[in-house]
């Protein structure tokens, strides 16, 4: 009497490496996604902490005339490491600039999710 072997065939094989690369292909978009919408929400709000920080610094230093701050002078006003801008906009550093009626402006401003890529969002 001979003994059937139970293993896989190649053709079995073949078939359940396509089916982990379909259900790879069709999940990477939407971790690509999620991954902006992260970097978005945490450039919007570092965009947002700068300016808390910048004011809380306008208002220590009001008997100076102050035009731009550096990033490096806010450093006290956060825990941790000053924020960096989100990588998949830009690698530059965050820049503030203070206009003659105390508004702040930093750049890359705040930033939206068209398609694939962040761009400036303007409408803010």
């Amino acid at each position: 009497m001979k003994r059937k072997l139970k293993a896989f065939t190649l053709v079995e094989l073949v078939i359940v490496i396509a089916i982990i690369l379909i259900l790879v292909s069709i999940a990477l978009p939407r971790f690509k996604k999620s991954n902006l919408n992260a970097q978005l929400a945490a450039h919007n709000l570092n965009v947002k902490e700068i300016k808390n920080a910048s004011i809380l610094y306008l208002m220590e230093h009001e008997d100076e005339k102050v035009s731009s701050i550096s990033i490096d002078e806010l450093s006290d006003y956060f825990e941790g490491k000053p924020p960096k801008p989100a990588k998949a906009y830009t690698n530059d550093d965050f820049t503030i600039s203070v206009g003659d009626n105390q508004e702040i402006t930093v750049k890359p401003g705040l930033l939206k999710l068209e398609g694939d890529k962040l761009v400036p969002d303007d409408s803010k």
